[in-house]
């Protein structure tokens, strides 16, 4: 019944699109009528029992007076003998109630505990030795010694694979659905061990690493960018919670994911729904590239990471990718071929065996599988990259294909209109702005004004409008500032980062401040005067940093959500934000009142 409800919600956009709420509804009402006649069968036959048990239990002790009675009216038993049979009949009766429940909690009891011991004896089937051996000095190097494996072993989806990556090698493979790619990254990760073979890490077989040192060092960018619940600073800084601020923000910036992180309305304090929910696909993607590139593996998987994303995100996350593979052994998975067209090599893969392998000149002279697949690929795919795949025979710039030079990695030009520069070093990183490097004013009508200072050149200066957004609102609230302008296109821009505003001048101090309130329209609950609740609705009667206030709530966990490390954050009915920045720090009688009734 609860899985036929999730499926039917997990997919309700997809039972909307093809208007089959009524046949949803039937599934649905089918479900809950069976768990109805078997609830309603469970429960009669529990209550006859009781019934039965305390019909018993009234007619013992009728019995007990009826002759009990007429022996002390006969003056052959006295009262008091008659109170203590009825006493012990009592304490009779007490064990047998008792046992008249214990039925129905003895099969709740079995079930629950056959669910439990089930997940309990499940075999390990990736047991990991006591005695492993370390791994200090990693150098990336891959090997696949007659691999063999299959989830049902008389299905075998790998089959004898055998094949080396260098360390700093990337290594593209392709192939068709099903042909093993996604079951190499399963191997690698060790969520399976091999059945036949060996893979070798550095020649130390897999399987005498610890699980600590081998994931320590691997790091995947999965196809599905998974999200957990919480904020975006929390699934980026999954791999290292201890991580900085600046280290995360870096990551982010080479990702492509900082700019669309710091445009969200609490940056990277943002909550995120299950699964990322509030996230496009290429930002989730673009996201999980981050985190991979702030765990900073020795070797890197990507998983089909530009998979069902579009174009533009998909040049902005192949410009990310540049900077995450430079220096690590990198094995990239793509349906795409466009995105493998700077690996070293390419292996080509098919029902599970190797077919191919080879520079990608190599395997369009040898006109085997791939260059099928690039011919298939350019003659139906719209984007531009894929064309730049095939080698005309007149192109005198044509890489050789008689293998007599290694293959060398090509740098992509830049793409105009594309967020990052893969030629600027800078592009990547962050750009802190310092009041040495930089003047800001406030300017009316149009507001916030930076002026670059040149200390060298002759034009020592340039002036560029804008506004100010915070990247940890809840947490830094004057601190991580992001200044961002537009472009000539009217394309938003970071113009740099204010590390500490108290750093600044006055002067620029107030015009940041200015600009900040006019993004950040969130009161600062300061006191609760009273909270009530009434008809699924919570009434707030605050005082704020604005004044006194009075508002209505919807009592629900969404509108009251974590804000920092002992925050919360509301939303009024009209959609208002009112920030509490420490629960803990509020008046006795206010925290006590808005704990009882927001408790989660």
């Amino acid at each position: 019944h609860i899985a036929a409800l999730s499926g039917m919600l997990s997919g309700i956009r997809v039972v909307k699109a093809f208007g089959q709420e009524g046949r949803e509804y039937e599934r649905f009402e089918n479900a809950s009528t069976y768990l109805k006649d078997s609830r309603l069968f469970v429960e009669f036959a529990t209550s006859s029992y009781s019934a039965a048990m305390q019909l018993v239990f009234s007619l013992g002790g009728l019995i007990v007076w009826y002759v009990g009675g007429k022996d002390v009216i006969g003056q052959q038993m006295t009262l008091g003998s008659l109170i203590a049979f009825l006493a012990y009949l009592a304490m009779f009766y007490a064990p047998l109630a008792t046992l008249s429940n214990f039925t129905t909690w003895l099969t709740s009891f079995l079930t629950g505990s056959k669910r439990v011991l089930e997940l309990l004896d499940t075999p390990i089937t990736v047991p990991e030795k006591e005695t492993t051996r370390p791994w200090t000095d990693v150098q990336g190097e891959i090997r696949f010694e007659g691999v063999t494996f299959g989830y049902d072993r008389h299905q075998p989806v790998l089959q004898n694979v055998s094949f080396e990556v260098r360390p700093g090698e990337m290594v593209g493979i392709v192939g068709r659905s099903g042909s093993g790619k996604t079951t190499l990254v399963n191997l690698l990760g060790r969520f399976y061990d091999v059945q036949e073979g060996r893979i070798l890490m550095d020649g130390i077989d897999i399987r005498d690493l610890s699980m600590d040192d081998l994931r320590r060092n691997l790091g995947i960018v999965f196809q599905e960018s998974f999200m957990f619940r919480g904020t975006v600073w929390e699934n980026l800084s999954y791999g290292r919670p201890q991580t900085t601020i600046e280290e995360g923000m870096a990551a982010a910036k080479a990702a492509g994911a900082h700019d669309f992180i710091c445009r969200a309305s609490l940056g990277y304090e943002t909550p995120l729904g299950e699964q990322g929910a509030g996230l496009s696909g290429g930002e989730k993607q673009r996201l999980s590239i981050a985190r991979t590139l702030l765990y900073d593996p020795k070797i890197l998987v990507l998983d089909e990471a530009t998979s069902n994303i579009d174009a533009e995100a998909e040049r902005a996350i192949q410009q990310a990718l540049e900077v995450l593979v430079k220096g690590r052994t990198t094995i990239a998975i793509a349906h795409r071929l466009s995105t493998l067209k700077n690996a070293d090599r390419i292996i080509v893969f098919d029902r599970g065996r190797l077919l191919e392998q080879g520079s990608h000149a190599d395997l369009l002279a040898a006109d085997g599988v791939y260059a099928r697949l690039v011919r298939i690929q350019t003659q139906i795919s719209k984007d531009p990259n894929v064309d730049k795949l095939v080698i005309h025979p007149s192109d005198p710039a044509q890489s050789d294909i008689d293998g007599s030079k290694a293959p060398q990695r090509e740098q992509p030009a830049a793409e105009a209109g594309s967020q990052l520069d893969t030629q600027d070093p800078t592009a990547h990183t962050i750009h802190w702005l310092t009041p040495e490097s930089h003047e800001i004013a406030w300017t009316d009508p149009e507001g916030l004004a930076v002026r670059t200072l040149r200390l060298t050149g002759p034009n020592p200066t340039r002036s560029q409008g804008g506004f100010v957004v915070c990247a940890f609102p809840a947490t830094h609230p004057e601190r991580y500032l992001s200044v961002r302008g537009w472009d000539e296109k009217g394309d938003e821009f970071e113009l740099g980062m204010i590390s500490n505003l108290a750093d600044w001048p006055a002067e620029a101090r107030v015009a940041i401040q200015r600009a900040l309130a006019r993004r950040y329209l969130l009161k600062q609950i300061r006191a609760i005067h009273s909270l009530t609740s009434a008809h699924g609705y919570l009434e707030f009667d605050v005082g704020t940093n604005m004044g006194r206030e009075a508002f209505t709530m919807r009592w629900s966990q969404s509108q009251a959500l974590d804000f920092g490390r002992r925050g919360k954050i509301i939303s009024d009915t009209e959609d208002n934000r009112y920030v509490i920045r420490d629960v803990d720090a509020l008046p006795k009688a206010d925290r006590q009142r808005f704990l009882r009734h927001i408790y989660w």
